[in-house]
């Protein structure tokens, strides 16, 4: 199982779109922070233009499918080629999880939460086309096992077990 799919179905493009107002979900903005330190902090920041771009990270009631899987999250480019770079923009979607925190049959907890946004920034603010193969299970593979979330998540939480029982 996976934690599902992202994005424009190969050879779809964008095309061209209107601007849109600037919208950031609270909730979703911390993470688009953590996602710019992060990079700073590993030496590739992203570059102010792509910055400039992203108008919108929201929550989006469906993002449809890609073979049999939910798509979780979308980067949208449009006006790539816009003779004027203020027309420019792209767009990050996340799936909004349904009122017990499930995406089809996906938990979006706060570590794939976190995973899929960063996954959709790779896109968007590093400009990171396509996917790495699965096989890879980075972030930016199109698709990645639940088992390693569940192993990752577990390995946290003995963690915070572990410094809860020490102090």
């Amino acid at each position: 199982m996976s934690i599902g799919a992202c994005g424009t179905p190969a050879g779809k493009s964008n095309g061209v779109g209107v601007k849109p107002e600037r919208q950031y979900e609270a909730d979703l903005l911390p993470l688009v922070a953590a996602y710019e330190a992060d990079a700073a902090a590993a030496q590739i920041p992203v570059a102010p233009e792509f910055r400039r771009q992203l108008v919108q990270v929201i929550w989006q009631d469906d993002l449809g499918q890609q073979g049999d899987e939910t798509v979780l999250g979308r980067c949208e480019r449009f006006n790539e080629n816009h003779a004027d770079p203020e027309m420019r923009f792209r767009t990050v979607k996340i799936r909004k999880p349904d009122a017990e925190g499930y995406v089809g049959r996906i938990k979006l907890d706060a570590l794939t939460l976190k995973t899929v946004v960063y996954h959709e920034l790779g896109h968007c603010l590093h400009d990171f086309r396509g996917h790495l193969p699965e096989a890879t299970h980075q972030i930016m593979s199109a698709a990645l096992p639940k088992e390693r979330f569940q192993s990752f998540h577990e390995l946290l939480h003995q963690h915070f077990t572990l410094l809860r029982s020490r102090s």
